[in-house]
């Protein structure tokens, strides 16, 4: 995983970082994974779509318990 800056919404668009290389025109799938926004290219099939959540859920779980070992 890599963070590429933040992205904000304006106006009803959703302005993103100069790092983010993405092709003009094309689509992309938005899932929200345990309160979490994401981008993804189209199409997802199903087994992708199972395996892209399931990934997530494991970057989310392990990001917020280094957040709390921090915390303490």
């Amino acid at each position: 995983m890599r963070y590429l800056g933040q992205a904000k919404y304006k106006d009803g668009v959703l302005q993103l970082p100069e790092s983010v290389q993405l092709e003009e025109g094309a689509t992309y799938a938005v899932l929200e994974i345990n309160g979490e926004l994401w981008l993804s290219p189209q199409p997802l099939d199903p087994d992708h779509l199972t395996e892209v959540e399931r990934l997530a859920q494991q970057v989310i779980h392990e990001h917020r318990q280094t957040l709390e070992r921090l915390a303490q």
